[in-house]
């Protein structure tokens, strides 16, 4: 019994020291009825208190392999704690010109992580809002599941 449960233990220590991120925030919002609307606004916060080290932000995108699109346009708004904010518009692409899936595929359901900004650094401690819209012609999107921001810490490797 103590061998299986030092085993678990080796394991884990394993999986997560061959990590090449540290995870700050990472959080999904399910799309009601896997539709998403250009009138939908999904909202995350969080408070970063670190300014001196870079980090990235990702937005995260479940679909069903009937999304329509090879693509997803997203607005993308920033609201910083002095009350500035950032606005930038995004293309993600889902699919290659030969139709196979970007993400990683399981079943019926494509997962994508596509990079907003790298090694940025945030510029005051607080509270940050980020705001996501989709911006495709279609007013509704059918087939998106949920839709995530992740912000990681590059670990730096000696």
């Amino acid at each position: 019994m103590k061998l299986k449960s030092f085993l678990k233990i080796a394991i884990f220590g394993f999986i997560v020291s061959c990590s090449d991120e540290n995870i700050i925030f990472n959080d999904y919002v399910d799309v009601e009825n896997t539709q998403l609307s250009f009138k939908d606004t999904i909202v995350f916060q969080t408070s970063i208190l670190d300014t001196i080290n870079p980090h990235n932000i990702f937005l995260q995108l479940r679909t069903s392999t009937d999304y329509k699109w090879s693509n997803m346009f997203i607005f993308s708004e920033i609201y910083f704690p002095n009350n500035k904010t950032r606005a930038d518009t995004f293309e993600v692409f889902l699919l290659d010109k030969n139709g196979n899936w970007n993400g990683k595929k399981s079943g019926i359901v494509a997962n994508f992580n596509h990079s907003l900004y790298k090694n940025i650094k945030f510029p005051i401690k607080g509270d940050y809002k980020f705001k996501l819209i989709q911006a495709m012609r279609d007013t509704i999107l059918n087939e998106v599941i949920s839709v995530g921001l992740k912000i990681t810490k590059p670990i730096t490797k000696s």
